[in-house]
């Protein structure tokens, strides 16, 4: 049995946060122990007790902040003590892990990096992340708009670059969603539209919100739901007042049972500028909702146009205002989606089927 040490410094618990719990949870335990090692911060409590929960060993660093030093000292000692044999980093950004990728180094540890949503950074941590990637075994992108990016900026590295998707606990979500009623509805007539995302500019709510605003000359019979927080949040408000769209928008901000939330909407949109992956998406697909998102990132990899769902321009509110008609107008429509993202999910995009892909990765080193 291979001792896998998966670690990440970021302070939140966000998506790639979810992933790493996921691979954990289901990588085959007569072949592999996952070890996770996380920093002390209250926000990752829930982690740490959810990865407790499935039995799989949490190690705390007890370090004053992300950028601690201390990091290297103990994560050294972690993978002496722990006896480790692969040591796998993600990066939340592409600056993170970087005490990390070090410790792997001087311990002559194999280690890979998941990239969960890589962008550019700025020449002195670029110097840094090139020195560091020397010693990286495999980089995983969760898509292959990511790894062409990453060939973009690292062609070096491009022959250890490779693609893993995201993945879904299916049976889980599924549990989740059994017994859920429809009661956000305005009335039986109005279909609801359900946005999943953080309030920033890059998710493109801006852009939903000029779709509506067009939408309601002509459509009436639709609500839309919007489920997230952020730093645009009171723009939004203020857009929301000034196009008079109160009546046609809510703005639920964080929720936590969005399971709930997907099951009782009619269709989910994704209107999104820039996304690594959309695993929202995913979730989506599960709760069985017909969906419009962006081409963008890692998105078309996963939607099938007029198949799986609508892709449109992003930072397009006709094109939007166009698919939304399409889905309301059209219940077939809705359910053809429905049908065909359903079976997607499940025969692509599993956490067993994302666990399995990395297994293969962990028996190479």
């Amino acid at each position: 049995m291979k001792n896998i040490l998966l670690f990440t410094d970021t302070p939140l618990s966000g998506g790639a946060e979810l992933q790493m719990y996921l691979l954990a949870k289901f990588l085959d335990r007569k072949k592999f122990n996952p070890i996770v090692c996380i920093g002390p911060y209250e926000t990752l409590d829930k982690l740490a007790k959810n990865l407790e929960n499935e039995e799989i060993k949490v190690i705390r660093l007890p370090i004053k902040h992300k950028n601690d030093s201390k990091q290297l000292k103990l994560l050294k000692k972690i993978i002496k003590n722990e006896k480790i044999d692969i040591l796998h980093v993600h990066l939340w950004n592409p600056a993170s892990g970087r005490f990390a990728l070090i410790a792997g180094k001087l311990t002559k540890t194999p280690t890979i990096v998941t990239e969960h949503d890589p962008f550019k950074i700025n020449p002195i941590k670029n110097l840094f992340k090139k020195f560091a990637l020397k010693n990286v075994k495999k980089i995983i992108t969760v898509s292959n708009d990511n790894k062409k990016l990453l060939q973009k900026l690292y062609p070096k590295f491009s022959k250890k670059i490779h693609v893993i998707h995201n993945g879904i606990d299916l049976t889980w979500w599924k549990s989740q969603t059994l017994s859920f009623k429809k009661e956000l509805h305005k009335s039986k007539e109005t279909l609801l539209g359900l946005t999943v995302a953080e309030l920033h500019p890059r998710k493109g709510i801006h852009i939903l919100l000029e779709a509506i605003e067009r939408l309601v000359k002509t459509q009436k019979k639709f609500h839309f739901a919007i489920a997230g927080d952020g730093p645009q949040r009171k723009v939004l408000e203020k857009l929301i007042a000034k196009k008079k769209l109160s009546d046609f928008v809510t703005l639920l901000g964080r929720q936590k049972n969005i399971p709930y939330l997907m099951k009782t909407a009619d269709f989910f949109v994704l209107p999104s500028i820039r996304e690594a992956f959309g695993m929202v998406i995913l979730e989506a697909m599960v709760s069985e909702l017909p969906i419009i998102a962006s081409h963008t990132g890692g998105i078309p990899e996963i939607i099938e146009n007029e198949k799986t769902g609508l892709l449109i321009e992003p930072n397009n509110p006709e094109k939007l205002v166009g698919a939304i008609t399409r889905l309301i107008s059209s219940k077939k429509l809705r359910e053809k989606f429905i049908k065909n993202s359903s079976k997607l999910v499940e025969e692509k995009f599993s956490a067993k089927i994302m666990a399995e892909n990395y297994e293969k990765v962990y028996k190479k080193l």
